[in-house]
This record gives C-alpha cells, structure tokens and sequence, in this order.
C-alpha cells in the first residue's frame, strides 16, 4: 500500500464559490483561517445501582455523549482587486437580506495547476469584511479580509 500524499502549506491558491452566483469563480485567496468544527461534549453523572466500597450500592459513573456540533468562523484574505462579489455579499446582509444571503460555499485548494482538496460549507454568512491598512507612501497590495460564519462544513470530493 503506498503512501498518502501530504499536502504542502505552501504553494496553494484557494478559490471560492458561492452557490447562485453566475461567476465561475467568486474568489481567489492567499490565506484561509477557521477550519473549525468541534463536536461538544456532554457530561452525566449518574448513580447505579452497583456496589461500591463498603456499600451494596451506590457507585457513580461518568457518561460522555456528543452534544452539537459547532463550527467556527472562517477568515479568508487576498490582495484587494476590482471585483465587488464578496462585498456585495456582505452589503446584503447588512441590509437585512440575510437569511436569503445563507449559502452553501465552495473552498477548493489547488497546487499548481491541479485541485487537491474541496471543502463545503452550509449556512454561511459573511460577518466581517475589512480592508487593510492604507498607505499612500507604501507599495504593498492592498489586503481585503472577509469573514464568514457557517453551520455546516465536510470535506467534499473534487
């Protein structure tokens, strides 16, 4: 059996791609933070009815079930260009859309030329975007960051 290939953190672009936009592509990013999911723990604790100690009963155990999944917030950043999709996303919603601004999102990471790995995220909303720090003597690209809340995340089949 050969080995997994293991996927560099260098070298990737990532896409997105929101689910109803009629662009084939809605962003291209430098970085990508909050692959995020946590399955919660409940805790239980429950007196039976098996001996313990010097007692014919009482014995205390501990029981762990899984409780609600919950993701966090990816943060996506790119040099800023002339394209408006993401903040009119954002604008959307700000303007009281946003339960029809809810969408399923598209993550792929590409290196080279070749998609290496696709993840889906259900729910998502934009909750943050923000614009760098601008400087007029400075020669910097211009960053633009946008940040998305999202319910539901799997990796995805390319």
């Amino acid at each position: 059996m050969s080995e997994p290939t293991v996927l560099m953190a260098s070298g990737f672009s990532i896409t997105l791609r929101l689910d109803g936009s009629n662009d084939f592509l809605d962003g291209t990013f430098k970085e990508c933070d909050g692959f995020d999911f946590t399955q919660e723990v409940i805790q239980f604790r429950e007196v039976t009815s098996e001996r313990w100690g010097n007692a014919n009963k009482g014995r205390s155990r501990l029981t762990k079930l899984p409780g609600n999944a919950v993701g966090g917030n990816l943060t996506l950043r790119r040099g800023m260009n002339i394209s408006k999709s993401l903040w009119l996303w954002f604008s959307s919603v700000q303007e009281g859309n946003w339960f029809k601004q809810r969408r399923t999102i598209s993550i792929t990471f590409h290196q080279g030329n070749s998609p290496q790995a696709a993840f889906q995220f259900t729910e998502a909303w934009p909750t943050k975007y923000r614009i760098g720090e601008m400087k007029t003597d400075s020669s910097d690209v211009e960053i633009e960051d946008i940040e998305i809340a999202y319910e539901g995340f799997e990796r995805i089949s390319i």
